[in-house]
């Protein structure tokens, strides 16, 4: 049997580390992913509202500011462990790529999105698929304070519903490098929060 309390310090250390260094090694590698974890919990912020936009892609610091001005419309000031968050799917020209359009399906069926700026001719062709809300059944909206053209969807309700606004004069858009030609902005129909996303829209259109 080792006496410990014969040895110098060196000889304890080198004898503790020989012997049980797998120990320890397992010990601090447990503190470090409970205390990442710990971290990672409390430092964690939630995405409460996503806006999609569809087209050009703008630089990131700029998409992180809009991020910023959207989450001061969506959020009640002093939470900061709450955002709104942008994401940005490409398009060229007037084309979605299969794959960009099929997750973006995706993310409208399982409510993923709230708001979405995308091309007039793609809003046509999902509007009729029960992809967008009608912004005329949202009170909270009060088209009559929106300053831009309302949007209404071909051969729906007698072309008198309203399924989106023209986006094409949003000067945050605008201002941010998207090109906005032929774009609109509408309510997902899967959104479950259209008050803050009739709070979005009349932002966005009313600056």
């Amino acid at each position: 049997m080792v006496n410990l309390k014969n040895m110098s310090k060196k000889k304890k250390v080198e004898y503790i580390w020989e012997y049980y260094k797998l120990h320890i090694i397992g010990v601090l590698a447990i503190t470090f992913m409970v205390g990442s974890l710990i971290y990672s919990q409390v430092t964690k912020v939630d995405c409460v509202f996503n806006l999609t936009i569809i087209g050009n892609m703008v630089e990131g610091d700029k998409r992180a500011d809009l991020e910023k001005q959207l989450t001061s419309v969506v959020v009640k000031e002093g939470d900061k462990k709450k955002q709104a968050l942008v994401e940005f799917i490409p398009q060229d020209g007037s084309v979605m790529s299969n794959q960009n359009m099929q997750k973006f399906i995706a993310s409208l069926s399982v409510g993923e999105i709230d708001v979405v700026i995308l091309d007039k001719h793609i809003f046509e062709s999902l509007v009729r698929q029960d992809a967008f809300s009608q912004l005329d059944n949202i009170t909270q909206l009060d088209l009559d304070s929106v300053k831009n053209e309302r949007i209404k969807a071909s051969g729906i309700d007698n072309n008198r519903a309203i399924y989106a606004m023209d986006a094409e004069n949003v000067k945050t858009l605008k201002d941010m490098g998207f090109d906005t030609t032929n774009k609109v902005i509408s309510i997902a129909t899967s959104c479950k929060q259209k008050d803050k996303a009739a709070l979005v829209i009349k932002w966005m259109l009313n600056r």
